[in-house]
């Protein structure tokens, strides 16, 4: 599949397509966080994102592949870590038709059936800018993030948006997963008391 070829295992000569892409965070100046995309999986450190991203390839044949191609139940440990996104209108909404158990709780909010811009959290615009980007590329976009919880706290997330198609073409769905596993040993080091958080705020509040 020539669009999924930068997706492929590591190469000794890393493509431009390689280097993460910074964007600028939401007027939080502080060293520590950090957000980036790619469309390269070789930048990707999650196991959890390369087993999807290896089992959306084996589906996709050369074209997107189409939802009902996906089969949560072949990835079955990966399901408290995924997201299924309906696509909708012009311009285009991101609506979580579901959210997985582990996103729930490392967010601290079940935001099943929402949009994406209808929430306010740090890094939002970001998350939308990599949405739109696996939409124009029609291949998958991953990616890292930080965010700031309290003073000296931080919760830290690597990602991958995946692209599905009704017609093998247009792009009307996306299958998502969240890793948090630098969160997870975090956790195990510090205790719940220093586990950090992102807050997903409805309304601002």
């Amino acid at each position: 599949m020539s669009e999924a070829s930068g997706n492929e295992p590591s190469r000794p000569d890393v493509t431009p397509d390689a280097q993460m892409d910074p964007r600028p965070l939401d007027n939080v100046t502080t060293a520590a966080q950090e957000m980036a995309s790619s469309l390269d999986v070789s930048v990707v450190q999650s196991q959890r994102i390369r087993t999807l991203n290896t089992y959306w390839l084996a589906k996709a044949k050369g074209k997107v592949p189409s939802r009902s191609e996906i089969d949560p139940v072949d990835v079955r440990e990966l399901l408290p870590n995924l997201m299924m996104i309906d696509i909708l209108g012009d311009p285009p909404r991101f609506r979580y038709r579901l959210v997985g158990t582990r996103v729930v709780q490392y967010t601290g909010f079940d935001f099943t059936g929402r949009c994406i811009d209808e929430m306010v959290f740090q890094g939002r615009e970001f998350m939308i800018q990599c949405y739109h980007r696996m939409l124009t590329e029609k291949r998958p976009v991953f990616g890292h993030y930080a965010w700031l919880v309290r003073s000296r706290h931080f919760g830290q997330c690597e990602f991958g948006l995946f692209p599905l198609s009704d017609d093998g073409s247009t792009v009307n769905r996306a299958i998502s997963i969240e890793d948090y596993e630098r969160m997870e040993r975090d956790i195990l080091t510090y205790g719940q008391q220093g586990a950090p958080m992102r807050k997903l705020a409805e309304g601002g509040r």
